[in-house]
């Protein structure tokens, strides 16, 4: 029981995550385009993940949800979250640290730093929850 308990909290973390940053993505969307815009990537492809990623976010709540396809949910979280920390990493590493974030809410307030911090950490829950949930 204890562990279907750890299970359930990561997989209730991760989804509140994922609703917030897309809702605060949809909710402040003319901001959230123009932070896409700013980005350093091909503008095709800023204007591609502008419209996929709250889409995709939204997505893979339906499968953290959906208990029979919670795993999917899961690694494909994971999978998110790892591109996203890459990303930051990224703009760390080439010093583009003037770019603004596209994550709307709290998250566009954080620096760089403890960006790349919180999305580590919920990289690391979201492959731990993943194992975690296989075993179980």
């Amino acid at each position: 029981m204890k562990n279907q308990w750890i299970s359930l909290f990561s997989v209730n973390v991760l989804i509140f995550v994922l609703i917030y940053t897309a809702s605060a993505k949809l909710l402040n969307f003319p901001y959230y385009v123009n932070s896409m815009r700013s980005q350093p990537l091909p503008s095709v492809l800023s204007l591609i993940l502008t419209y996929l990623i709250p889409v995709l976010e939204g997505l893979l709540v339906y499968f953290l949800m959906a208990r029979e396809l919670r795993m999917v949910g899961l690694l494909g979280t994971g999978i998110l979250l790892l591109l996203f920390t890459f990303y930051v990493g990224y703009i760390k590493i080439s010093g583009l640290e003037s770019t603004t974030c596209p994550c709307g809410g709290l998250f566009s307030s954080l620096d760089w730093d403890q960006h790349f911090y919180v999305n580590s950490a919920l990289t690391v829950l979201a492959f731990f929850t993943y194992f975690y949930y296989k075993k179980w």
